[in-house]
């Protein structure tokens, strides 16, 4: 092969995996905003957790479901539905035993108390 056409075949080859990386960016992203909006509506009433199970294993595959990143939006819809019900001025306990409830149900349904606890020992926690 001449100079020419391994500059060719070299350039093809970035843009090809450029665009596949910008595919698999657009599509996690559009994964994540999915299940961002998800959680949000079970913390805010509008839906069961076996419901949020079940259209989340629909949106996504077990790997996502199973890592880290899931467990950080799942927490991350938490604190935004606590912060957002405690700005209020007559919110009681009532109302934070509600949330700990819903949180303890979805984390009852995806198994994450017990994949945090496992995971655990590998970063050196118990």
């Amino acid at each position: 092969m001449s100079d020419p056409r391994i500059v060719l075949v070299t350039a093809i080859v970035v843009v090809g995996a450029l665009c596949a990386y910008l595919v698999w960016r657009t599509r996690r992203n559009r994964m994540r905003r999915l299940i961002g909006e998800l959680l949000q509506g079970y913390f805010d009433g509008r839906m069961s957790a076996d419901q949020v199970g079940r259209r989340a294993r629909e949106i996504t595959g077990p790997g996502f479901l199973g890592g880290g990143e899931f467990f950080a939006l799942t927490h991350s819809a938490f604190q935004h539905a606590a912060d957002a019900k405690l700005k209020q001025k007559e919110y009681s306990s009532e109302d934070e035993r509600e949330l700990l409830t819903l949180s303890a149900a979805l984390a009852k349904e995806f198994g994450l108390p017990q994949r945090n606890r496992i995971e655990g020992w590998r970063a050196g926690r118990e």
